[in-house]
């Protein structure tokens, strides 16, 4: 599975059917504390902000409205910023942002740790999906 269908997939499963764009902002902010959660121990959390960083740098070459400056009142942190530009956007393009931040992110994760510890990473940070695709495949 490409890493930005699996990022898609993740993020449309935490927001739920028919979801407009502010859950999918929230589903992508899960997301990706999720995928933190569990790199921050290898790399660090300097490790996970740097690439976090990167990853959004990259996807606003194909959406460049992802971070937008910090607005008052609105939280820290180096997710927080996509978060709030996500919800602003059309459902459909919320969720292919937020892929592609999260794709890239992991993307990055792959040239720096491997693909078998960033795909030991990614079934902890999000079981569901794997355990859903292992059931696809076996009704296939």
């Amino acid at each position: 599975m490409a890493l930005r269908q699996l990022a898609l997939k993740v993020v449309t499963q935490h927001a739920g059917r028919a979801a407009g764009a502010e859950a999918l902002a929230a589903a992508a902010h899960r997301a990706y504390d999720d995928l933190a959660r569990v790199s921050a121990p290898l790399i660090g959390q300097v490790g996970v902000d740097a690439l976090t960083g990167r990853a959004l740098h990259l996807a606003q070459r194909e959406y460049p409205w992802l971070a937008h400056t910090r607005e008052p009142g609105q939280p820290e942190g180096p997710f927080a910023r996509v978060t709030s530009s996500l919800g602003r956007q059309d459902p459909a393009v919320a969720a292919d942002a937020a892929g592609a931040v999260l794709a890239t992110f992991t993307g990055l994760l792959v040239t720096f740790i491997g693909e078998p510890l960033t795909e030991g990473l990614l079934r902890k940070a999000w079981p569901a999906v794997f355990s859903n695709a292992r059931m696809e495949e076996h009704e296939a």
